[in-house]
C-alpha cells in the first residue's frame, strides 16, 4: 500500500521542485532566494515520504488597482500562493488539488480573507474547482508563460 500524506513541510525542502518544475530558467539558488520571506509556510504532498507536490503561502496585499472591491480583503488578512507545483511524473493523481485544499485550510486557521496568485493559465482549472475567479487580463511571461492573476475569499 502507497503511504501517502499531505502536510506542512519546510519551505526549503520544496526548491529543488518549485525549480525543476516551475522555474528551469532560474538557478537554485535563485529560487532558495524567492522562500526568504517573512511568515511564510509550505504545504506539501508526499508520497512515500518524498515530495511529489507543494505550494508555499505568505501574507502579500493583493496588488491596488487590480480590480478587487477594497472590502474583498481587510487590512493584513491577504496571503498569496507561489510556487505551485508537482512533479511531472506525479500529474493526475490529485496530489495539486489536495495540496491546494490543504494551504487553505491553513490559510482560514491563520486568519486569512483573501487568497491570491498569479497562476499559469494551464493550471487555471484546478484553482477554478478550488473557488478562485480570474480578474484581469491573462499575460504572457516570457520565461514562463502565460498567468492570470486568480482569487478567492476565505470563510472563517
Amino acid at each position: 500500500m502507497t503511504s501517502v500524506s499531505v502536510e506542512q513541510v519546510d519551505p526549503y525542502a520544496t526548491v529543488w521542485l518549485r525549480q525543476r518544475v516551475l522555474r528551469p530558467h532560474q538557478t537554485y539558488d535563485e529560487v532558495l532566494a524567492e522562500t526568504d520571506v517573512p511568515d511564510l509556510f509550505a504545504i506539501g504532498a508526499l508520497v512515500e515520504r518524498a515530495l511529489v507536490a507543494c505550494v508555499v503561502a505568505h501574507p502579500d496585499p493583493f496588488p491596488p488597482g487590480a480590480g478587487l472591491p477594497e472590502s474583498a480583503a481587510p487590512e493584513g488578512s491577504a496571503w498569496r500562493l507561489r510556487g505551485m507545483a508537482t512533479d511531472p511524473v506525479q500529474q493526475g493523481h490529485g496530489y495539486g488539488t489536495a495540496v491546494l485544499a490543504r494551504v487553505l485550510d491553513e490559510l482560514r486557521l491563520r486568519g486569512a480573507g483573501l487568497v491570491w496568485c498569479n497562476a499559469r493559465v494551464s493550471a487555471e482549472g484546478l484553482y477554478r474547482k478550488a473557488g478562485f475567479a480570474a480578474v484581469g487580463e491573462p499575460w504572457d511571461d516570457p520565461q514562463i508563460g502565460p498567468h492570470v492573476q486568480m482569487w478567492r475569499a476565505l470563510e472563517g
